[in-house]
């Protein structure tokens, strides 16, 4: 069936359900039903026609969390725009790098971006801009939206299309520069909706999120499945433990939405202060974004008092849910696979490199297609050719392997494998032995340059609270349940590992700790 535009799915349900709360953020007195959030992206959308966004255009958000990026986000389809996304945590610099790549017709900045003045911040990131790349002009726009609640007129009629390209998204960029992937409303409506019958998430629920709106997850699996499905989604501004506590039990959220570093300090903080909040309501944890060790989903579970745990697996390209297992134990233990692959998405796995496919049961390379798979990157062609085979299988550079019932199991990166000494090290399977010590909450296993190895395993390791997690013992650790080859050379323990904005680990930034700092 075919998918109807983003802009029809925001009418229809403020036509069937005008009074279902859609939308809470912790700026606002209340949340925003269908029917005004329906009525708000109408006014947006005559604001946008009168600076001149028609359809094919671009406009950029530069904000936090809030109304009015999602406002944005549904005003740019009603006129046939697309939203390019742009992470609050962005450098002036960074943001005029970004905006040169983009080139958005108008850009939109909040008041306050985090602790920058938003006006001041965009002044200085488009004065950085050739004159032919500049945005014909940029606004500011404040929390609750009161100059657009005033906008008088009528909104223009809607010109969304569900393959129009709605949202660009820059990618984190782990192991390589970011692009710029182009989501259509077929790409983002089709996966969120499998994507919540996967995780059995429906209408009653009440969905606390922290994860940005600027990255696809935050949008996809989060907004927009609420939008969908009727559930309720409920944000903060940026991500901080009591507020996000604070948010569930003052709307009795179901379901908690968060990256596994946003699992753990939630716990760290409801254990510190058990009494604090009251997480009663809550029933599911909906984890995803990088991987979800078995300690971690028990911890998760039992000190925020889940009944399940589910573990989403996707990318960005993807749109961006790939896989979930739902966590009632129907695709292994917890933690030991990342589910089932969507019904929506073909998935085979082959030999790096190639497509040369490989039996059930045998690790390779996923590649997936599907509805919900982007039709490229934005401005990028070579790029697009090196991700997409030219039938829309995408290279998603992850390994893996499938069973016949299609549960994927992951083991690596095909870029992220460690060669030492002509022998293959999966990071994947080293972090996992080390994952194992009650010591190590967090790891991250890398390679290594080595004169005469080529690579050498190395792991930065945050200890337990409450334990030393020291690199000779874990090295012994380590010894006991994997070949010689895999066994780290190099260990260091950190504070804390260095996050991208989407909460995945930076492993540029990490090879730099593990090869700069001091050992322990």
């Amino acid at each position: 069936m075919t998918p109807p535009a983003f802009d029809a799915i925001v009418l229809d349900r403020a036509a069937r359900e005008p009074d279902r709360p859609l939308y809470a953020f912790d700026e606002l007195d209340r949340p925003v039903s269908a029917g005004e959030f329906a009525d708000l992206a109408g006014r947006g959308a005559g604001m946008l026609a009168a600076l001149g966004v028609g359809r094919g255009d671009r406009i950029a958000v530069w904000a936090e969390n809030g109304l009015g990026w999602l406002v944005l986000l549904a005003a740019a389809a009603w006129r046939g725009a697309a939203l390019v996304t742009l992470h609050p945590g962005l450098t002036a610099a960074e943001l005029t790098t970004a905006l040169a790549r983009s080139r958005p017709r108008r850009l939109f900045v909040a008041e306050r971006v985090r602790d920058r003045d938003g006006r001041a911040t965009a002044e200085q990131a488009v004065a950085g801009l050739p004159p032919d790349a500049r945005p014909d002009g940029w606004h500011t726009f404040d929390d609750d939206l009161a100059g657009l609640r005033d906008r008088t007129g009528a909104a223009p009629t809607p010109a969304g299309h569900p393959d129009a390209v709605l949202n660009i998204q820059f990618t984190s960029g782990s192991t390589g520069p970011a692009k710029m992937v182009a989501l259509s409303a077929r790409n983002l409506i089709t996966n969120a909706r499998w994507t919540a019958d996967a995780a059995r998430l429906g209408a009653d629920d009440r969905i606390a999120s922290p994860l940005p709106l600027a990255h696809a997850a935050g949008l996809g699996s989060g907004a927009v499945l609420a939008l969908v499905t009727g559930a309720l989604w409920v944000s903060v501004r940026r991500f901080r433990s009591a507020p996000v506590l604070a948010q569930i039990a003052r709307h009795r959220c179901t379901v908690l939405q968060a990256v596994p570093t946003m699992a753990t300090m939630l716990a760290d903080t409801v254990e510190a202060e058990p009494e604090r909040f009251d997480l009663s309501s809550l029933r599911v944890g909906f984890l995803g974004g990088a991987p979800c060790a078995p300690a971690l989903l028990a911890r998760t579970r039992r000190v925020l008092g889940l009944d399940r745990v589910a573990v989403i697996y996707g990318q960005t390209e993807a749109g961006p849910t790939i896989s979930v297992d739902p966590g009632d134990g129907s695709c292994g233990p917890p933690g030991a696979t990342v589910g089932r692959v969507a019904p929506d998405l073909r998935a085979v796995v082959v030999t790096p490199g190639t497509r040369t496919e490989l039996p059930a049961g045998t690790p390779g390379e996923l590649l997936v297609r599907g509805e919900s798979v982007t039709a490229g990157y934005v401005d990028d062609p070579a790029a697009t050719r090196a991700a997409l085979t030219t039938d829309g299988w995408l290279r998603t550079g992850d390994l893996g392997a499938l069973d016949a019932e299609g549960v994927l199991t992951l083991t690596g990166r095909v870029k992220e494998l460690i060669i030492r000494g002509g022998e293959n090290v999966s990071p994947a399977e080293v972090e996992a032995a080390l994952l194992d010590d009650p010591d190590v909450a967090q790891v991250c296993v890398l390679g290594v340059p080595s004169p005469r190895w080529g690579e050498e395993v190395g792991a930065l390791v945050v200890a337990a609270s409450g334990a030393a997690a020291d690199p000779e013992r874990l090295t012994t650790v380590a010894a006991a349940r994997l070949a010689r080859h895999k066994v780290p050379t190099l260990i260091r323990t950190v504070p804390a590992l260095p996050l991208l904005p989407s909460g995945k680990v930076d492993r540029r930034a990490a090879l730099g700790l593990l090869t700069g700092g001091e050992e322990r």
